[in-house]
C-alpha cells in the first residue's frame, strides 16, 4: 500500500462528539494554530521575582515624554507602577496617623510572630495594609528598619490596638519599642480577591470595612452587599480596577468606588490622590469642580482627550449615589473641571435603556459602551453637545468589564453563552468551543474574565474560571487570521498586549508575579508540557478495521535546547467504538532525525496525540504520511 498524506482540519472543535469530528483536532493544551498547523505556544518568564501584594486584575501601559515606559497594575489590595523592573507602590492612603504614642510596638507571646501596635482610633480592619515610618529604636531584636515597613493587619484588638506579623519569632514578651516619632499611613481598605454570593452572616468582612468603597460594617450588623455593587445586589463584588493615562499621568478607578489621579510630575514615590481632592503639584494647584466621587469605569476619549466616567454620581444635581447609566465627562484637556458651562466642553448623558453599565472601550472612531441590555456607541461630535450616543444593538451584553478586546480591526467580546464581534455592525462570532466553554463556567466569578490580544500571532485569548475554580484557570483562543479556535489550562488574571515591540505581559494569582509571555519555551524555568489530540478516524464507517504499518512524521523543532535533545511523542490510540475507552497501540519518539517508522497497528477507530514534556522544546507539526489501509472486519 502506498503512503498517503494524513491531513487534519485546523482548529479545535468540541461542539459535537469526538467521532463526528473525524479528520479534525478535538482537544489540546498550550497549542495554537498558525497557517493551519498546530504548534506549541511560547513560554513565559517572570519580569522580576518580587511578588505583588494582592491579585492583579488590570494592566495598563503608557509612556512619559522621555519615552520611559510605565506599566500600571491594579490588584485586589494595591495600585502599582512598574518601571525599570521595580514596583512603585502608589496605592492611595485612607489616613495618616502620627506621631503615635511613644514605643507603640509591643511584642506578643514568646515563640509567636505577633507584635501589638498602639494606634489611637486606627479604623483598620483585618487584611488592611499600613506602612510605619519614623521608628528610631527596635524591640526584642527587631531593628528600627524592620519596623519601618508595610504590614498587613493580622487582628484587631480594639479601637486603638491591632496586631501585625513579624518575619522572626518573639524571644521576650512585652518588650516595647519604636521610639517617640512613629507614624502610621493606612492604605485604602483592601478589596476582595473573589466574588461572594448572598448577604448577611457569613459574607466577609464581618465587623470591618467593606472593600470597594470603604463602607463600615459594625459588629453584630449584617453586611448588605448591594452597597458595593448596586448593579448586582446579590453579589459582594471583588476588587476590580480600571486604569488609563491622561497624558503622562495615571487615572485609576475602583469599580463602584472612588476615582484617583497620579501626577507624573510628583514622582514615583508619590501616591495617587482622590480626583475630587485639590492638590498642588510643581507650584500649580488643581482644584476639582463638580468631579464625581464614584464610578464604575473611567477612560480618556481618543483625539479630543476628555476624561469620561461611566456609572457615576453627580452630587451637584442631587445624584448622591452612583447612577449606573450616567455618563459624565470633564472639559477637554482638563481632568478636574466637570461642571458644564457654555465656555467649556464638560457634560453628561444618561443612557435610556438598561439598568447598569458593565464596560466601555475606546476604539479608533468611537467608544463602545455595554449595558446589561445592549451596546451603545459614543462619538465625539463637537460643540454644543460634544458627544453623541446611539444604540447599536439590543438584547446582548458582556460577561464582565474586561471581557472585550480590540483586535484585527474589530472588537470581540464574550457574553453569557455566546461570543460577539463588532466591525461597524454586531454579529455572533462563530465558536467551535462554545459548549465546552459555557458548559463548564463559574458564573459567580464571571467578572474575572479577561480578554487579551496576542498581536504577533493574530490571536484573541479569553481567560475564564471553570465551574470548579474560583480563579481564571482556563483559556480559549481565537485566531482571527485563520478563523480557528484552541483551548487549554493556565491561570492568568490580567493580560497586556505589547504589540510588535516586546512581549505580552500577564499576571497570575498563585505566585503574584508578572510574566513576559512568548518568552522562550518554558514556564518560568520549568518545562512547559503541550499536547494535541486528533478525533477518531476510521474506514467505511468502521465496517473494516484500520491497519497501519508505516508512519513518516513531519515535525519542525525550534526550541532553545540543542536539536539532539528535542523530541515529541507521537502516540497512536485505538478503540472499537465511540463509547469504548482508548488504549495505546503504539508510541513513537519523534526527533529531528526521525524518518520512516515501521509499526503494526490494527483497530476499528484510531486517533493520534502529539505531545512534548521536556524543557527547551518547541515544535510545529506538519503533514504526517501513513499507509493506512482496510484490514478485514474482525
Amino acid at each position: 500500500m502506498s503512503l498517503t498524506k494524513l491531513l487534519f482540519q485546523p482548529g479545535i472543535v468540541r461542539e459535537t462528539t469526538e467521532y463526528s469530528q473525524s479528520g479534525g483536532w478535538f482537544d489540546c493544551d498550550k497549542v495554537r494554530f498558525r497557517a493551519g498547523h498546530p504548534e506549541k505556544m511560547g513560554g513565559w518568564q517572570a519580569i522580576i521575582e518580587t511578588p505583588m501584594q494582592g491579585v492583579c486584575r488590570f494592566i495598563h501601559q503608557w509612556a512619559n515624554l522621555e519615552s520611559d515606559r510605565y506599566i500600571g497594575l491594579g490588584t485586589s489590595s494595591h495600585l502599582y507602577i512598574l518601571w525599570s523592573e521595580n514596583y512603585y507602590d502608589i496605592t492611595p492612603l485612607r489616613a495618616t496617623v502620627g506621631p503615635l504614642p511613644a514605643n507603640p510596638f509591643v511584642t506578643g507571646p514568646v515563640g509567636s510572630y505577633v507584635v501589638t501596635v498602639n494606634v489611637p482610633a486606627h479604623g483598620a480592619s483585618v487584611g488592611d495594609y499600613v506602612t510605619f515610618s519614623g521608628a528610631t529604636t527596635g524591640a526584642d531584636g527587631y531593628t528600627a528598619a524592620q519596623l519601618n515597613q508595610q504590614f498587613q493587619v493580622a487582628s484587631v484588638i480594639d479601637a486603638d490596638h491591632f496586631t501585625i506579623t513579624m518575619p522572626a519569632k518573639v524571644t521576650t514578651a512585652g518588650v516595647a519599642g519604636g521610639g517617640a516619632a512613629v507614624s502610621a499611613a493606612f492604605l485604602i481598605p483592601a478589596g476582595q480577591a473573589d466574588a461572594v454570593s448572598g448577604m448577611g452572616w457569613g459574607v466577609p468582612p464581618w465587623g470591618g470595612t467593606a472593600p470597594g468603597i470603604g463602607t463600615t460594617v459594625g459588629w453584630g450588623e449584617p453586611f448588605d452587599s448591594s452597597e458595593l455593587d448596586p448593579a448586582n445586589p446579590s453579589v459582594n463584588q471583588l476588587r476590580l480596577w480600571d486604569l488609563d493615562n491622561f497624558g503622562q499621568d495615571l487615572v485609576a478607578n475602583i469599580r463602584g468606588g472612588p476615582i484617583y489621579y497620579w501626577h507624573h510630575e510628583s514622582g514615583l514615590s508619590s501616591r495617587a490622590l482622590p480626583l475630587n481632592q485639590a492638590v498642588t503639584i510643581g507650584g500649580v494647584t488643581f482644584t476639582p469642580v463638580e468631579a464625581p466621587t464614584t464610578a464604575s469605569q473611567v477612560l480618556v476619549s481618543p483625539n479630543d482627550r476628555h476624561l469620561i466616567a461611566f456609572g457615576c454620581d453627580h452630587p451637584e444635581v442631587g445624584i448622591t449615589k452612583p447612577d449606573l447609566l450616567l455618563v459624565r465627562w470633564a472639559t477637554e484637556e482638563d481632568a478636574y473641571t466637570w461642571n458644564p458651562l457654555r465656555t467649556n466642553s464638560a457634560g453628561d448623558q444618561r443612557l435610556s435603556a438598561g439598568s447598569y453599565i458593565i464596560s466601555a472601550m475606546r476604539t479608533r472612531q468611537e467608544i463602545l459602551i455595554w449595558t446589561d441590555l445592549g451596546l451603545w456607541s459614543m462619538r465625539y461630535i463637537g460643540m454644543p453637545y460634544v458627544f453623541g450616543f446611539d444604540s447599536i444593538a439590543e438584547g446582548l451584553s458582556i460577561i464582565g468589564p474586561n471581557a472585550a478586546i480590540n483586535a484585527g480591526n474589530s472588537v470581540m467580546w464574550m457574553d453569557r453563552g455566546i461570543f460577539y464581534v463588532y466591525t461597524g455592525q454586531t454579529q455572533e462570532l462563530s465558536c467551535a468551543l462554545k459548549d465546552y466553554v459555557f458548559g463548564d463556567f463559574n458564573y459567580l466569578q464571571a467578572y474575572k474574565t479577561y480578554a487579551g490580544h496576542n498581536h504577533a500571532f493574530g490571536e484573541v485569548i479569553w481567560f475564564y474560571p471553570s465551574a470548579a475554580s474560583l480563579e481564571n484557570d482556563r483559556y480559549v483562543a481565537y485566531n482571527y487570521v485563520d478563523q480557528v479556535w484552541s483551548k487549554g489550562q493556565i491561570e492568568r488574571t490580567a493580560w497586556l498586549n505589547m504589540g510588535r515591540a516586546s512581549y505580552p505581559v500577564a499576571s497570575d494569582r498563585a505566585s503574584s508575579l508578572l510574566y513576559y509571555h512568548e518568552y522562550g519555551n518554558d514556564a518560568d524555568g520549568e518545562p512547559l508540557p503541550a499536547w494535541i489530540d486528533s478525533a477518531d478516524i476510521d474506514i467505511d464507517g468502521g465496517e473494516h478495521y484500520l491497519f497501519l504499518s508505516r508512519v513518516i512524521p513531519d515535525c519542525t523543532f525550534r526550541g532553545q535546547a540543542p536539536l539532539g535533545q528535542q523530541a515529541v511523542g507521537l502516540t497512536i490510540f485505538g478503540r472499537s467504538d465511540p463509547g469504548s475507552p482508548k488504549r495505546v497501540l503504539s508510541r513513537i519518539q519523534v526527533t529531528p532525525q526521525t524518518g520512516l517508522v515501521t509499526i503494526r497497528v490494527r483497530e476499528r477507530q484510531i486517533s493520534f496525540r502529539i505531545e512534548s514534556t521536556a524543557a527547551g522544546t518547541s515544535w510545529r507539526w506538519g503533514v504526517m504520511r501513513t499507509d493506512m489501509q482496510p484490514d478485514g472486519r474482525r
